[in-house]
């Protein structure tokens, strides 16, 4: 079912340390609504409470003015330098939790 807030699926969390780049995390996943104009943008929680467990807020605006009933999938994604070897990112206030792939 679709909300205000999204429905979002298709998350996936990597952390590439191949030595070509820095350490960066990337999170990313797909939320659909029922109409076009919406923006998601996963921000970093603050105070992280959970050392192993990267958390991250998922701001949803809504879009402005008019818009058609036609469903919409939105990208979402999030990206750090950061050499924290997290386990997990959990995406509030949904409680999505992702394991987090490292690749080397």
């Amino acid at each position: 079912m679709t909300s205000q807030a999204g429905d979002c699926k298709d998350w996936k969390a990597i952390h590439n340390f191949q030595p070509t780049e820095p350490p960066t995390l990337r999170v990313t996943g797909k939320c659909t609504f029922p109409t076009p104009g919406y923006k998601v943008e996963l921000k970093k929680h603050y105070p992280q409470i959970h050392p192993p467990i990267l958390v991250l807020d998922k701001i949803v605006t809504r879009p402005r003015g008019p818009a058609g009933d036609v469903v919409t999938t939105v990208d979402v994604k999030y990206e750090e330098q950061t050499r924290i070897r997290y386990a997990e990112v959990e995406i509030v206030p949904d409680g999505t939790r992702i394991k987090v792939e490292e690749v080397h």
